[in-house]
């Protein structure tokens, strides 16, 4: 059963509108090849900033990667030595249904088990792909020394931390089925997820490709993945050690926090699971954001981020919330942490020691109870407002 789409319409500038039609990979020239070759010219079509926003940029590192238990469809880096590798399939072929996940695992497995110089020559062994890894990266603002970025690399090898992304035009209820499987039944430090690239066609044969994020996996708790002599076995995590889901970016998150703190991932954590009673969810881009959903606002209302540098902002709560909300809930906090408000025109947040941010160990964990309470208030006052 595939999952039912909408028709998208396309609007030309004179007005005139047109309905597109759906086409599906294995038809003619567009079969798993030509997504490869799309994805290779043009890798910001996929959705890293729902799969794993504290990705960098992708570059295309090769097509047709070989490795001991196939040839890996795509596969790219980043500036930061973050590694995605990708299987392009076609949703109708029943191999989908019980053997990608197989498979996706096994391509895991074989890459886990290389040096960075294995890696590189398999890699430079595909389709289009540079003499050295690190020419893709070098040019770019962003890059890591070399060094570095061969030693980021060989630790995303070593420790499994990539992202496995299965990608066709069309899902089966089958698949989503094989992602929840997974996701129930192993944690580690890759991310699995299932991207489908919906194609259009107009009239005059021009192709819309519109992609979205399916299903993905997240580090959860029920167990977690050890990749050992390039096998994989699943192994269970003792109850007392269970921690919440997360992705590889908040893992990686967590580990800053804990290298300020040993204490302050599980300050942290108990932190939002306070605030989840109150509908507050931690939504990570490039840093911890605490936001809520509330009905009378047509965007999430954030009471401030946490920075991997480990300063907390206030900020956001002044850009979106009227001050009769964001003012007492300043005040509270400045009054915990003994700070004070920078009240300047678009520049409001709660400061310490001058114009610094407080870290977040000035709040956690002694005054958590108190910096609920705070956004608990401000809530109310919010959907106070938004009633009249």
């Amino acid at each position: 059963m595939t999952r039912a789409l909408g028709i998208p319409v396309l609007i030309d500038n004179s007005g005139d509108q047109i309905a597109l039609e759906r086409i599906y990979l294995g038809v003619g020239n567009h079969n798993e090849k030509w997504l490869q070759e799309l994805i290779h010219a043009h890798p910001g079509i996929l959705p890293m900033a729902d799969i794993e926003p504290g990705f960098g940029m992708l570059i295309p590192a090769a097509l047709e990667v070989p490795c001991p238990h196939g040839k890996i469809d795509n596969l790219f880096l980043t500036p930061s030595g973050d590694i995605v590798f990708i299987e392009t399939k076609l949703w109708r072929n029943t191999e989908i249904r019980r053997e990608v996940v197989a498979q996706t695992l096994d391509y895991l497995s074989a890459l886990t088990a290389m040096s960075f110089d294995e890696f590189q020559a398999v890699v430079t062994k595909g389709e289009k792909a540079p003499k050295r890894l690190y020419d893709l990266v070098s040019e770019n603002p962003e890059a890591l020394p070399e060094a570095d970025f061969i030693d980021a690399v060989s630790a995303n090898l070593r420790r499994g931390r990539m992202i496995a992304m299965v990608l066709g035009d069309g899902i089966r209820s089958e698949t989503e089925t094989l992602a929840a499987l997974l996701q129930s039944h192993a944690g580690a430090h890759f991310t699995f997820a299932l991207v489908e690239v919906a194609t259009w066609r107009n009239s005059a044969g021009a192709i819309l490709a519109v992609p979205s994020t399916l299903a993905k996996t997240v580090m959860i708790e029920r167990g977690i993945v050890r990749i050992e002599g390039g096998t994989v076995r699943v192994d269970s995590i003792p109850a007392e050690n269970k921690a919440r889901a997360q992705s590889i970016s908040m893992s990686d998150f967590m580990a800053l926090m804990a290298a300020r703190d040993p204490a302050l991932p599980s300050a942290i954590n108990a932190m939002l699971d306070a605030l989840a009673l109150f509908g507050v969810y931690a939504d990570f881009k490039q840093t911890l954001n605490l936001k809520v959903d509330l009905p009378d606002y047509d965007k999430p209302v954030n009471f401030g981020y946490i920075e991997k540098q480990g300063k907390f902002w206030s900020n956001p709560a002044a850009l979106n919330t009227p001050e009769e909300v964001w003012r007492p809930y300043f005040d509270k906090l400045a009054g915990l942490i003994g700070g004070h408000l920078i009240d300047e025109p678009g520049n409001r947040y709660v400061a310490i020691s001058g114009r610094s941010a407080p870290r977040i160990t000035d709040l956690l964990p002694a005054h958590q109870d108190a910096w609920v309470a705070a956004i608990e208030a401000a809530i109310q006052r919010l959907n106070d407002v938004g009633a009249k």
